[in-house]
């Protein structure tokens, strides 16, 4: 179907960035994460951790009223997307609308030499689904 390789990385939203990786940087064995960015067109703080194969992300929000704000007003701190890598989003994204998933994405977008896309949570059973090349 869209070529589906691996789970690429599941996202957590936090209120307190610090406060979540003094909680789950010990479960993983870390006394830091692999990684830590903010990325400002998506008004997110990431603390990544690799664990195996995949990837667990610690996402707080940077700006009042962002995607990751949103969701913890309305559902708490929580589990908030699930991304699935893909050989090419572009060519996954057109498989998928062909195949009627909702899209909340036109194009994909761009972060670093990624490209990335989501399917809306509402098609999903309410899981937020990113794809990402």
């Amino acid at each position: 179907m869209i070529g589906i390789e691996r789970v690429d990385h599941i996202c957590v939203a936090v209120k307190d960035l610090d406060g979540a990786a003094a909680i789950w940087g010990p479960f993983f064995g870390k006394s830091k994460p692999d990684l830590e960015y903010i990325h400002e067109a998506e008004a997110i703080h990431v603390f990544r951790y690799k664990v195996g194969e995949i990837y667990y992300e610690l996402m707080a929000s940077t700006r009042k009223g962002s995607e990751v704000d949103r969701f913890i007003s309305s559902k708490g701190e929580g589990i908030m997307l699930i991304s699935f890598k893909v050989p090419n989003v572009e060519t996954a994204m057109k498989v998928l609308r062909d195949q009627g998933y909702r899209l909340i994405d036109e194009t994909p977008r761009t972060w670093r030499q990624s490209h990335y896309a989501f399917v809306h949570p509402g098609f999903m059973n309410g899981v937020l689904v990113e794809i990402i090349d």
